[in-house]
């Protein structure tokens, strides 16, 4: 059996204010042509499996749905036959996105957001797939047996787990999870509510020919035959130099399955780049990015002003400007001036007040304000000498 594995897709997300509905339904339609292609090679994908987080937020614009129900459509086109499952995500609302869940179960369009009948599989040509939603781990206990486990999630795999090896007459089986395998590589894109107590450990996979996991954006193998696909966009800077892909697996019941990445083609590429003001302002060094999601991290000693505005021209979508650098030798000459100012005052109170008000309002030492402070100063004295 061939089976394609992608997950949060975050439809709808915003990035640093872009929306990013084009860059998505580019990455769909990519999706929609690999199982086309092999749907005409006459070796068609069973299964799409989408492990959560299909939206970025619970309630989700509007463009963002059209865009999902027309990706549905255009995959049931290419391959009727095809099954696709659906679990939900720590982004996604479970209610709005199983609306009409019993229904698209007739289109196998098969969609699980709650914990009922999580150990009834979907059979598909002799494979179970068990669908295991996002689950907070600090949901309640589902029996006696699993007062031991480390949190809710583990408990409820290892439900799963107890189905799946009664269920004998099964050739294989595959686990479409939505969580944080301890060990794993993050990144600054995810939500991480529940440091570690959300990491679940890999062997409580061991039960399954396959595990199939979202949550986490980097493509990693997390234990044997448990991989996450990651997103297949970049939605953070720290992804730059992140491969972006789909998963292929094929499932061989003697050796075990065989992954292979199917890359993803951004419609714009993310990218860091370092260097100084002058080299993106004057220069032509890196003018093949001009078009890309660019952060600069400027390398200059000063502070530059307006740069993004001065950049716009040269990179139409500069979204981040840092300059670390500037700000920090700007930081250490004035905690060093500072210093030198409150030894040279010799212990005078009223200028070390003056600095004070000074950095904590944009205009600067009110007078009234310094008058008020003498006037107590000078009642503190006089009541000290009295």
């Amino acid at each position: 059996m061939k089976i394609l594995q992608t997950g949060d897709l975050h439809l709808g997300k915003l990035f640093y204010e872009r929306s990013l509905i084009p860059d998505q339904k580019h990455m769909l339609s990519q999706i929609v042509q690999e199982i086309k292609n092999e749907a005409a090679s006459g070796s068609p994908y069973k299964a799409l499996l989408v492990c959560g987080d299909v939206y970025d937020r619970s309630v989700p614009p509007a463009e963002a749905v059209e865009l999902f129900s027309n990706f549905l459509a255009e995959l049931k086109n290419a391959s009727p036959e095809l099954h696709i499952f659906i679990i939900s995500g720590n982004h996604d609302s479970a209610n709005r996105l199983s609306y009409a869940a019993e229904l698209l179960d007739f289109q196998r369009i098969h969609i699980r957001t709650s914990f009922e009948n999580i150990e009834t599989p979907v059979v598909v040509d002799g494979t179970s797939f068990y669908l295991f939603p996002f689950c907070q781990p600090s949901a309640g206990r589902t029996g006696e047996n699993e007062a031991d486990a480390p949190n809710a999630q583990e408990a409820f795999i290892a439900k799963i787990a107890s189905a799946a090896r009664k269920n004998s007459g099964a050739e294989q089986s595959v686990l479409l999870a939505h969580l944080f395998t301890a060990g794993s590589v993050t990144s600054e894109s995810e939500r991480g509510v529940w440091g570690t107590a959300e990491q679940v450990d890999s062997k409580v996979f061991s039960e399954f020919s396959y595990t199939a996991l979202g949550h986490l954006h980097r493509f990693q193998k997390a234990g044997k035959n448990v991989y996450y696909a990651g997103s297949p966009l970049a939605y953070s800077f720290d992804e730059n130099s992140a491969e972006k892909c789909l998963l292929r697996v094929e499932l061989e019941p003697d050796t075990g399955p065989v992954v292979t990445k199917i890359p993803v083609t951004p419609l714009h590429k993310v990218v860091r780049l370092s260097g100084t003001f002058a080299d993106f302002y004057e220069g032509d060094r890196f003018l093949e990015f001009k078009d890309d999601f660019v952060e600069i991290n400027c390398q200059d000693d000063t502070i530059v002003e307006n740069p993004v505005l001065l950049l716009k021209s040269h990179f139409s979508n500069l979204l981040s400007f840092r300059q670390e650098k500037a700000i920090i030798e700007e930081t250490s000459s004035d905690m060093a001036a500072r210093r030198d100012f409150i030894f040279q005052a010799k212990g005078n109170i009223q200028e070390h007040f003056a600095l004070f008000l000074s950095d904590l309002q944009q205009d600067g030492a009110d007078e009234e304000e310094l008058k008020l402070f003498k006037k107590l100063l000078d009642e503190k004295e006089k009541d000290e000498t009295a």
